[in-house]
């Protein structure tokens, strides 16, 4: 079984917008490439989803076709859904404090971030690697 966590952050600025990191600590099942790179674990997930490299803000930037999340304020709940493999990407608590809720509620929309690393703090040398993906998903709190 493989446990996903999810990270929430906010962007800074007037129109700060929600964001939320997910990763996990096993990044590969065994598969490898021909040239013998192990395969992240979620690379056909992320393409079945709609994902853009983060780099790509176009690509990211307009609410994802087939996806939706809901927060619930009152157990800090998460759930995250999208199309094909990633049907239930995510259920679970989320951590979230004031700035972030106050964010979602305004945006009603979500920044969802992955990368195969296995901690928010390293989504920086993920998007300088190219590795690094995002999907904006419109969000319901409640």
């Amino acid at each position: 079984m493989i446990t996903m966590y999810a990270w929430p952050s906010t962007a800074d600025g007037p129109d700060a917008l929600p964001m939320v990191h997910f990763t996990t600590d096993q990044q590969s099942a065994g598969e490898v490439t021909p040239e013998g790179m192990p395969v992240w674990l979620f690379d056909t997930a992320i393409r079945d989803g709609g994902w853009a490299r983060f780099t790509d803000f176009d690509g990211w930037s307009a609410p994802a076709a087939q996806w939706q999340a809901l927060y619930r304020r009152e157990d800090d709940l998460l759930a995250v859904s999208g199309p094909g493999s990633c049907e239930g990407w995510y259920q679970g608590n989320l951590g979230a404090d004031a700035d972030w809720v106050a964010a979602a509620a305004a945006q009603q929309s979500v920044v969802l971030l992955a990368a195969p690393v296995q901690h928010p703090s390293l989504y920086g040398y993920a998007v300088e690697a190219g590795a690094a993906f995002a999907l904006l998903v419109p969000l319901l709190v409640v």
